[in-house]
């Protein structure tokens, strides 16, 4: 079962977050898959352009990139997942 935004710490006092939860639900669960996966990747896109390191992604990183192929569809989702609890 999807989790409120509050859950995860987000409130309405930010008006994108009160914008996001009138248009797909407290839970965002009405937003479409497609729609989800683009704003995750927006989302990570931004962060690691914005971090403050300065190092390259690692060659061993660089490797899954090459073999995510070898993901069935649920298992990178749940890769996704287990990386956010690193986050």
């Amino acid at each position: 079962m999807a989790k409120p935004v509050g859950y995860f710490s987000l409130s309405h006092d930010n008006t994108l977050i009160k914008d996001m939860c009138e248009t797909w639900g407290e839970d965002l669960s009405q937003m479409s898959e497609t729609d989800i996966f683009w704003l995750i990747g927006r989302i990570c896109h931004d962060l690691w352009l914005t971090t403050d390191a300065n190092d390259p992604p690692s060659d061993e990183v660089e490797e899954v990139v090459n073999r995510l192929h070898e993901l069935k569809r649920w298992e990178r989702i749940a890769l996704i997942k287990a990386l956010m609890q690193e986050a």
